[in-house]
């Protein structure tokens, strides 16, 4: 089922889905979305002020923190350009997981991979970061991005849809494609590839 529009303009897509079903978009949150933001803020500027996630939450459960595949210990200090990718996970197991969380005592032993602090602000203006959420900050995070927006890479979306289990579409109550009611299942018929989606979630309570 082809979607005719002009490519350069995203596909706007809402789902209406059973509050259990949010866990089965972890595929697409460590796949990587993209949001509009100010430039030149700090990660932790970033997170708490301009997204809302809590500074609690950022300085407990946030352990692991990429920046442009660098391991961040400085949130304070690492600072968002146009197109940066920043990557959050929560404690992972072992060694490996306590050698990349951040401040922790095994920081010397990756030095080649850290992120070199930047203390230099650079453009305020808006511009776009590439977001990964993995393992429990998916799970717990998510369903806050879900429910604003994101936007996904059309061949992701696609892959998606072709992917997920049957009791999904049993969890998804409702489908809009720019505005205009379908029917749930021909989200596997859409030609999702070479478009851009932004996918906004409404979780049924």
């Amino acid at each position: 089922m082809k979607h005719e529009q002009d490519n350069n303009i995203p596909i706007n897509l809402v789902l209406t889905v059973d509050p259990d079903q949010i866990q089965l978009f972890s595929i697409l949150l460590r796949q990587g979305f993209s949001l509009e933001i100010r430039m030149g803020s700090s990660v932790r500027d970033l997170l708490c002020q301009q997204i809302g996630v809590s500074a609690d939450y950022l300085d407990q459960r946030i352990q692991t923190i990429f920046l442009n595949g660098k391991v961040v210990d400085d949130v304070n200090t690492a600072v968002i350009q146009q197109g940066s990718t920043l990557a959050l996970s929560a404690a992972m197991p072992g060694l490996a997981g306590a050698t990349l969380r951040r401040g922790g005592a095994y920081a010397a032993m990756r030095s080649q991979i850290s992120h070199k602090n930047n203390t230099s602000g650079g453009s305020a203006e808006n511009g776009t970061v590439i977001i990964k959420l993995f393992n429990l900050v998916a799970m717990e995070l998510g369903p806050m991005f879900l429910e604003q927006g994101i936007r996904v890479n059309g061949k992701n979306m696609e892959f998606f849809f072709q992917k997920v289990p049957d009791l999904f579409w049993d969890g998804c109550r409702a489908a809009e494609i720019d505005g205009i009611s379908r029917k749930v299942r021909d989200m596997a018929l859409v030609e999702w590839k070479n478009r851009q989606v932004f996918l906004k979630l409404k979780i049924e309570k």
